[in-house]
């Protein structure tokens, strides 16, 4: 319980700064920054997983060409993804392109790393 909330206030950290760091991202406010937080984290529970497995299948051949070295890409590929829905889901939160949605994503898939640092 104590790890969800740390990634809600990382992720809602992340949100709030990302619009300074990337163009191309536009989050109106700190309570948008925390339904993005919000919305994203219940889609990564729901649907993450799915995803992870569905990039990794693709991406096999890839992998395979690369020793595995890509396979380090699919957390900021499904991040992407998933900020993408959340996108269209939420009014407050726009990401006009995949450039920067990838650029969310990886800040994501480090605060998420974070998160299990500081979580334990």
């Amino acid at each position: 319980m104590l790890e969800l909330l740390i990634k809600f206030v990382i992720f809602t950290a992340i949100a709030a700064i990302s619009p300074q760091l990337i163009p191309g991202i536009k989050v109106k406010g700190l309570g948008a920054a925390a339904s993005v937080a919000l919305v994203f984290g219940i889609l990564n529970l729901l649907f993450g997983w799915v995803l992870g497995f569905l990039v990794k299948a693709i991406s096999l051949p890839l992998a395979c060409l690369t020793f595995g070295i890509f396979w380090l890409l699919v957390p900021m590929l499904v991040n992407a993804i998933l900020l993408k829905v959340t996108d269209l889901l939420l009014e407050a939160f726009e990401l006009e392109g995949w450039w920067p949605a990838l650029g969310m994503g990886l800040l994501f898939a480090l605060g998420g790393l974070l998160a299990r640092a500081v979580g334990g």
